[in-house]
């Protein structure tokens, strides 16, 4: 009796060896596949693209603040519940000659700044969607004059967008206010403080 538990079934039927056979085949094949199928997915430059990230980590340095002081004091308009606005301002970037061009022309966008600020409401800025639109809109008014000092304009004088007949263009949104992005140097800008009374 003991020898027989010892026994193994040596002789399979054949059609289980075939069947073993393809179903090594089809995962093969359906590995190579799968394979291929991300290699295209992912695509293949040849290491292309690994330099040109490396490329862009070497360019890309640490971000850089600079504080606009001294801090931003605007009135609200009469019927208003508050009566004034007090904001610090911190801008981002990674571009050392940005920080130069903001010290350069420091009066001219304290000056655009000042306008922006003096347009919005107490209405506009009790939500949190009123505070980070004035944000972005502060951050193209920012990049603007940056970009537009980085091109040569003459002292004194901005570049603008003009149809034919002479009018600076703007884009509005339904509240009236600019949804024109500034591509420039620089990249946020933040609240460091945010007074409303």
């Amino acid at each position: 009796m003991a020898e027989e538990e010892l026994e193994l079934d040596v002789n399979q039927p054949k059609g289980s060896k075939t069947t073993t056979i393809l179903i090594v085949i089809i995962a093969v094949l359906v590995l190579v596949m799968g394979g291929v199928g991300a290699w295209l997915f992912f695509g293949s430059d040849d290491g292309d693209s690994s330099d040109s990230a490396k490329k862009e980590e070497k360019v890309l340095g640490p971000l850089k603040y600079l504080t606009l002081v001294p801090e931003f004091v605007v009135n609200f308009g009469p019927g208003s519940k508050v009566r004034y606005l007090q904001v610090d301002l911190q801008v981002a970037t990674r571009d050392e000659a940005a920080l130069e061009t903001i010290s350069t022309y420091r009066p001219v966008l304290r000056n655009d700044i000042l306008i922006v600020l003096s347009g919005v409401s107490f209405e506009d800025l009790k939500e949190r969607s009123g505070k980070e639109a004035l944000q972005k809109k502060l951050l193209n008014t920012i990049n603007k004059v940056v970009v537009s000092a980085g091109h040569a304009a003459p002292a004194g004088e901005h570049e603008e967008a003009t149809t034919d007949d002479g009018h600076a263009t703007e884009t509005k949104n339904e509240h009236g206010t600019d949804t024109q992005v500034v591509e420039g140097p620089i990249e946020n800008i933040y609240f460091t403080s945010f007074i409303m009374q």
